[in-house]
């Protein structure tokens, strides 16, 4: 299986890219990003953090070939700088990385409601064939008997036959 190269921070080139600026679209290493945080321009930037950054994978606007910076919520749909001021200036929007980790949170908790939804499902079938399957084994139990009493029955009165007739 190939692997992928190791990132190197695009601003020294010496640490390994473990940080992603998503403004400005490059990997830092931690001494890079805290020097880029420290200065005014981008305080404010948000990161992505990890082993598994592909800075590849950005979403641009196909319109404008702008990454998507907002998530309008009247839209429902994330929008880059310019279509936040042409399409969607009055709409309520939100950053990008705080709308996707709400929608994660989101997603998260639906998961785990279906996941005790399923538990409880699966501890009442489990229940309900352990009675089925008792119920079973009465039914065998009872048809057992009974077919053990009727054999009995026969067996007796072929025996008070047979012996009338050797008498």
């Amino acid at each position: 299986m190939a692997q992928a190269a190791a990132s190197t921070c695009e601003i020294c080139t010496a640490g390994p890219g473990e940080h992603y600026c998503q403004q400005c679209d490059q990997l830092f290493c931690g001494s890079c990003k805290l020097s880029h945080l420290r200065t005014k321009i981008s305080k404010n930037h948000t990161f992505l953090s990890g082993p598994s950054i592909n800075k590849e994978e950005k979403l641009f606007c196909t319109e404008h070939e702008e990454m998507f910076l907002f998530y309008c919520d009247d839209c429902d749909t994330p929008v880059c700088r310019i279509c936040s001021v042409e399409k969607h200036s009055r709409h309520l929007m939100t950053d990008l990385t705080k709308s996707a980790e709400k929608i994660r949170f989101e997603v998260v908790k639906n998961i785990e409601a279906k996941v005790t939804t399923s538990k409880v499902n699966l501890s009442k079938i489990e229940k309900e064939t352990k009675t089925y399957r008792d119920e079973i084994k009465a039914v065998i139990k009872t048809i057992t008997e009974e077919g053990n009493y009727w054999k009995n029955l026969i067996d007796k009165k072929y025996m008070k036959m047979v012996l009338i007739k050797l008498f």
